[in-house]
């Protein structure tokens, strides 16, 4: 089970999403009218990307259960709309259930229905709307499934009955993905499958990634998000066997210098991972084995820790988890840097196109990749035994 590199909120991982990749598009106006039913709102926020990349988060009374929303976008982008009643403060835990994801875009859309029940809700003008309501029908149904394990996974204090319970979504996971990626298929030039991309691209191998963005229409691919998709997919082939692997210098766990460089003439493997991924700690076991097995035949390890900010639990889990006995660093993530979409040279992570973990790279003494494994771009953990085997068992 892979473990994705972002876990947040619903709210922030849409301002995420939209911060990553503005547009310079000519914008076009939107006009969105609403008719509800029952007295059950006062005002509906909407949070989308508007013009110029803006990330708009704008509030509309609702008067006589009736509201309009006016605008500017460049293409089909995705939102989110929440009504609520005067005064009323919407737990965060909640904040999930109260919103309704729709897609706006250039032209006169309605919403009707009870605000109450938001997934009941009619969005009717929006083509790309309807993509999207077609894909949802089929994946949704499973994701009500999915929630009992949702609810166990995140009460579940105990890391190893956590890691159980974990392993309990593969089957569900596996179903969805099947899913999206029949409407990727299907529906190519779908500004849906440009947006379901920054969700999927973690679990898609590369061959797959390639295939959906040569699919794309040239209106797609001129969009910002899609230019967005080959960056990452460039940064993936950095980080693939046959490449040189990218030098790094970086402070170690105890804040001495630790450069890539100096490991020339060893094979090197560089592990990313963090305190918080389940997947991550479970496989340490395993790779303790391999570097105790191989470290006398000029083997070694890097630790990479998505720990950034989280120093004392990042210490805690090399403790606990015994992984002291090679390198640790830290990634380099610059949170700030990622929500204005500057490219971060010092995050390692963006520099080998890692998008989910447990990832291990393995790099040989002349610096290049011979292996990538864990992620959807490389190998198994069966793989990576084989190749160290086929290295140093002679």
């Amino acid at each position: 089970m892979r473990t994705t590199k972002i876990f947040c909120t619903a709210a922030l991982l849409f301002v995420l999403q939209h911060t990553f990749a503005q547009t310079a598009s000519v914008s076009k106006p939107f006009t969105i009218k609403g008719t509800l039913t029952g007295a059950h709102a006062d005002s509906v926020t909407f949070y989308y990307e508007g013009e110029g990349g803006k990330y708009m988060h704008e509030t509309k009374p609702v008067t006589n259960n009736q509201f309009t929303l006016t605008g500017n976008v460049p293409h089909p982008v995705s939102a989110r709309i929440i009504f609520k009643k005067a005064g009323e403060v919407i737990p965060r835990n909640k904040e999930e259930d109260r919103m309704r994801e729709l897609y706006i875009e250039p032209t006169a859309l309605t919403i009707t229905g009870d605000p109450l029940d938001v997934k009941t809700l009619i969005i009717a003008g929006s083509r790309t709307q309807t993509e999207y309501e077609d894909l949802n029908s089929k994946i949704a149904p499973i994701r009500e499934e999915m929630k009992p394990i949702e609810v166990a996974f995140m009460n579940e204090k105990d890391h190893e009955k956590a890691a159980a319970i974990h392993d309990q979504f593969e089957p569900y996971n596996a179903r969805i993905k099947k899913i999206t990626y029949q409407f990727f298929t299907d529906h190519p030039n779908s500004y849906v499958t440009l947006d379901m991309m920054k969700y999927y691209v973690s679990s898609m191998s590369l061959d797959s990634t390639r295939q959906v963005y040569n699919a794309f229409n040239d209106e797609l691919k001129a969009t910002a998000d899609a230019k967005e998709l080959m960056d990452h997919i460039k940064k993936i082939e950095a980080g693939s066997p046959g490449a040189m692997a990218p030098v790094f210098t970086k402070a170690d766990i105890n804040g001495k210098p630790l450069s890539l460089a100096d490991f020339k003439g060893k094979y090197v493997m560089l592990d990313f991972w963090a305190s918080w991924c389940v997947p991550c700690r479970k496989s340490n076991p395993h790779m303790i084995d391999l570097y105790n097995k191989y470290k006398s035949k000029g083997f070694d390890v890097i630790g990479i820790a998505d720990d950034d900010g989280k120093v004392a639990v990042w210490n805690a889990a090399v403790a606990k988890d015994k992984v002291g006995i090679w390198h640790n660093v830290l990634r380099g993530l610059k949170m700030d840097m990622i929500m204005k979409h500057i490219p971060n040279p010092d995050d390692l992570d963006q520099q080998y196109g890692i998008a989910s973990i447990p990832t291990k790279i393995l790099i040989g003494p002349d610096g290049k990749i011979l292996g990538r494994y864990g992620d959807s771009y490389g190998g198994t953990e069966e793989d990576m035994d084989k190749m160290l085997a086929s290295i140093f068992d002679k």
